[in-house]
């Protein structure tokens, strides 16, 4: 799963390039003026650091329950594992 996460935000980073690629190309178009189009980009590009940011966060917490988890297991008598 975490592989599959990974996968899909760089896809998303991928993507997030590729449509401030489009808003300077709009610009040079003249479809929009460069502040338009800097206003549009600084959002794509703030919406693609919290993605980031919420995905490590997300992997770090997992990992802390995973490990929490663990812990549990093998203090617990009961679900500890007979070798």
């Amino acid at each position: 799963m975490k592989a599959d996460l990974r996968a899909q935000l760089v896809l998303l980073n991928k993507n997030v390039v590729e449509m401030i690629r489009l808003v300077q190309r709009a610009t040079d178009a003249g479809i929009w003026t460069l502040h338009e189009a800097a206003r549009h980009a600084a959002r794509l590009d703030l919406l693609r650091a919290k993605l980031n940011a919420d995905f490590k966060e997300l992997m770090a917490l997992r990992g802390r329950a995973n490990g929490l988890q663990q812990s549990a297991q093998n203090t617990d008598p009961l679900t500890k594992k007979k070798g």
